[in-house]
């Protein structure tokens, strides 16, 4: 531990498994204060259990799709921290949605977790950044962000999505102090991303699959988009906004 967030306080979305979590460890190790959010109560409790020993850390439970929710998790956040410099918003899901199959609903419900929640938690926790003068807001989004693949229409419409927020809120809040930026994850072995694997016909060869497409051939660690989000929250990336990195063992440079 450096210290690199020391002072700083943090609310992660989807801080109970995966991606959020490992976020929220790394800032919690860099000397954040943290609060985690997500829909279960009982991953949530437990992920408090698992963060650095002396970590200030809290929950609350919320649905990130419902504007209620989101402005009660807000608030309860600024309470228990005291002001907000960091946002970490790294809910949402997957699923196939082929063009030619998928169902509205299927194509809504995808959105609704990956874009509808990136949009609440910045149009409820950007403001209380705005007031203090300062923050960093960090919106996990994916390769599939930034390139198409075959039967996710749902995801890479939203993962797309997620990254043209960033840029537009990027430029609403570039004189206000806040920046807003978006990671990009290649794949990573997370609780969600292996239950989304065992639905192929073959669960082995899709792990195989998705291990082996990038150049640097192996599945990337949370805790390496972590770092990265550790960054982004950290004074050290004071003039970086508007932006969307790859993390991504090189899927995106070809």
């Amino acid at each position: 531990m450096s210290g690199r967030l020391q002072g700083k306080r943090a609310l992660v979305y989807g801080g109970g498994t995966g991606l959020g979590f490992a976020c929220a460890a790394a800032m919690a190790d860099e000397g954040a204060a943290v609060f985690l959010s997500g829909r279960r109560r009982d991953k949530l409790a437990a992920a408090l259990e698992r963060l650095p020993r002396g970590a200030k850390a809290g929950f609350d439970a919320g649905d990130a799709t419902l504007e209620p929710d989101v402005q009660r998790v807000t608030d309860a956040a600024v309470r228990f921290l005291g002001g907000l410099d960091t946002l970490v918003i790294s809910c949402g899901t997957s699923g196939i949605t082929p063009i030619l199959s998928a169902s509205l609903e299927e194509f809504r419900a995808i959105c609704d977790a990956n874009l509808t929640s990136t949009f609440l938690a910045c149009r409820y926790g950007a403001p209380h950044m705005v007031a203090g003068g300062s923050g960093s807001i960090i919106a996990i989004s994916s390769v599939f962000g930034l390139v198409g693949t075959v039967e996710r229409v749902g995801y890479c419409a939203s993962k797309h999505g997620v990254i043209g927020l960033v840029r537009s809120a990027a430029l609403d809040l570039a004189t206000k102090g806040v920046r807003v930026n978006a990671l990009c994850p290649g794949f990573v072995e997370t609780e969600l991303a292996l239950e989304i694997a065992s639905r192929a016909p073959d669960p082995a060869a899709a792990l195989h699959q998705r291990r082996t497409m990038h150049p640097m051939p192996r599945s990337g660690l949370a805790e390496e988009i972590a770092e990265a989000a550790v960054y982004l929250a950290s004074d050290r990336a004071a003039w970086t906004t508007g932006q969307a990195i790859a993390v991504d063992g090189g899927f995106t440079a070809r």
